[in-house]
């Protein structure tokens, strides 16, 4: 039994050899084969990687073609970008200064119109003061008088403008001692208000001829070589002093215009009773008008006539016999007032 079992591993043993024998004969002749088949086409088989090769090459060369392209059109899309910064800078840049060149040039033409606005201000300002130097006469040289006295007549040829003071002048006046002179007088009447037109409501113009006229009016219509002027009653209690002071260079300015060869007297305002004072209208206020006046005529040529000198007391109040209402207003005159008016008048006038 032992024996038929060694036989029959030996016999498988050499089955198995046999076996791998032919399997090493065979693996010999293929490879022998492949050897030949390697050796008959040599071109071939060294073509197809060189092919494979250059196609790798193409690959790479393509590859850095492309590469190259991509950097070129990276590079120009780089240029195209910082060329389209730098143009996009520029722009910024020259609308910045195009910006900067537009306000200066507003700046410059707003300078230019400030300028022109304060050229033409000037010259408005110059025209005016232009203007308001013509409206004003030039002075007239002063008069030297001679202090004689002269008689009615020499009046007759002149014209008296005033408020109600001047209205009791004009009764007065009818007994002939100031000639044929006309008078141009209404009660309340004053510098401001004769500035008033014609028709204006509130109006106390006074009446030539029968007819309502305003102060200029009336003087142009006479023509006359004198003009003597007592107003500021009525403007100092209503305007103040420096009120009735402008009032009063306004409308001796229009006078002088409409009668330029006249010669014109300025009267002072006179005083008031010494207990009929009132808070804006007393003694204090009148004499202060009064020496503001005094200047003015000395600058334009006018002669400033202080009656007010020759119907006061001493203390600078109205004489109590020189009052013709000395239970009323305290500042008309009676007709011994007038005579003393007149008296100075014909005293002081040539």
């Amino acid at each position: 039994m032992k024996k038929l079992l060694i036989l029959m591993l030996s016999a498988s043993l050499l089955i198995g050899l046999v076996g791998c024998k032919g399997k090493t004969d065979t693996q010999e002749q293929e490879s022998t084969l492949t050897s030949a088949e390697s050796s008959a086409v040599p071109v071939k088989e060294s073509s197809e990687p060189k092919k494979e090769t250059s196609k790798a090459e193409a690959s790479k060369d393509v590859s850095k073609t492309d590469s190259s392209a991509e950097n070129t059109s990276e590079t120009e899309i780089s240029k195209t970008e910082s060329s389209e910064t730098e143009t996009s800078v520029e722009e910024s840049t020259e609308s910045e200064v195009s910006e900067e060149s537009i306000e200066e040039s507003l700046v410059l033409e707003s300078s230019a119109v400030s300028e022109t606005s304060e050229e033409e201000s000037e010259a408005e300002e110059s025209s005016e003061d232009s203007q308001t130097e013509e409206s004003i006469p030039a002075p007239k040289p002063p008069v030297a008088l001679s202090g004689d006295t002269v008689d009615a007549a020499w009046f007759d040829d002149a014209v008296f403008v005033g408020d109600s003071v001047t209205l009791k002048l004009s009764y007065y006046a009818d007994n002939g001692s100031l000639g044929n002179a006309t008078f141009l007088c209404a009660g309340s009447l004053g510098y401001n208000n004769a500035q008033m037109g014609l028709y204006e409501e509130g109006n106390v113009h006074p009446v030539l001829y029968g007819e309502k006229v305003t102060v200029v009016g009336g003087l142009s219509q006479l023509q006359p070589k004198k003009i003597f002027v007592m107003l500021g009653m009525n403007d100092i209690g209503l305007y103040g002093v420096d009120g009735a002071i402008e009032g009063m260079k306004t409308l001796t300015s229009q006078i002088s215009q409409s009668c330029p060869d006249a010669m014109i007297y300025i009267q002072s305002v006179t005083p008031m009773l010494e207990n009929m004072q009132l808070t804006d209208l007393n003694n204090r206020t009148i004499a202060e008008f009064d020496s503001k006046v005094q200047p003015i005529c000395q600058q334009r040529g006018y002669i400033y006539l202080d009656i007010a000198s020759a119907v006061e007391d001493g203390s600078g109040a109205l004489i109590y016999d020189y009052c013709g209402d000395p239970t009323a207003m305290g500042l008309h005159f009676s007709d011994a007032g007038c005579d003393a008016w007149v008296s100075y008048l014909k005293s002081h006038v040539a």
